[in-house]
């Protein structure tokens, strides 16, 4: 799925969604889309597909206290399915609030993850396991078509096929797969079993716990949870709360930005 608002097509958004019994992943990422586009003035192509069950992952839901269904097993052909000479892909839960990711696309690279994050209630680990290395956040990501992009996205993939031995290379705690841990492991293979430092400048906020409202002002949002109301500097976001990304609420928000 395109849209149309845009007919430049050498750079654009990028996203992937599949509906799970839990989640409306499509509506979601239709939603996050559309404010991405319009605020870095971007055209946007969903990728979705029916799975059967037995292809799906699972994840932990901060709404239900308990892990549910997920598909993000086909990451790996951002760079087949895009039609964009430069892309940006986004999650169908990260949340464009400025256009500074316009930024990345004025200094050369292949591909740019992001290496660091941060969540409003907790502290994330950095490593995929006690003696492992450092992950990156797969949720948002640029890369431009050329060779070593192109040996990138292979790498995830054989990654992914073969997570079993991958998972005892690089000591890697958690059995779920997970793009981040996949990401991070082609990156380092790439680089010659070297971490790089070179990304998506700063850190990435998660909103981690289960939400009821964002308000965003000129230059802060506040995020209201059942306790209590946080305000912050205005930046894009990543919201783990599924329920408030189905919610009326969220609707608002988004037609608010985009009307």
């Amino acid at each position: 799925m395109q849209n149309s608002e845009n007919s430049e097509k050498s750079r654009g958004i990028l996203a992937f969604a599949t509906n799970t019994s839990d989640v409306d992943y499509v509506a979601i990422a239709q939603q996050t889309l559309r404010l991405a586009g319009r605020m870095l003035n971007l055209p946007w192509t969903l990728v979705s597909a029916d799975t059967p069950a037995s292809h799906h992952n699972q994840r932990y839901s901060i709404d239900h206290n308990q892990f549910i269904p997920w598909n993000n097993l086909g990451r790996y052909r951002a760079y087949e399915l895009s039609p964009y000479a430069e892309t940006l892909v986004i999650d169908a839960d990260y949340l464009v609030l400025d256009d500074n990711l316009l930024k990345l696309f004025d200094v050369p690279f292949d591909y740019l993850l992001q290496r660091q994050s941060h969540a409003l209630t907790q502290t994330w680990p950095a490593t995929m396991g006690s003696t492992s290395l450092p992950f990156v956040w797969a949720t948002v990501f640029a890369f431009r078509k050329t060779s070593k992009s192109q040996m990138f996205f292979n790498l995830v993939k054989c990654i992914q096929e073969n997570y079993s031995y991958y998972q005892v290379l690089f000591n890697v705690e958690q059995r779920n797969f997970r793009n981040d841990y996949a990401f991070a492991m082609a990156d380092i293979i790439l680089n010659g079993y070297a971490l790089s430092e070179i990304g998506i400048p700063g850190s990435m906020l998660t909103i981690d716990q289960s939400i009821t409202s964002l308000r965003l002002n000129s230059d802060t949002i506040t995020v209201r949870d059942a306790d209590r109301a946080y305000v912050i500097p205005r930046t894009n976001m990543h919201v783990m709360s599924k329920s408030y990304l189905q919610s009326e609420n969220f609707q608002e928000f988004v037609h608010g930005l985009t009307s």
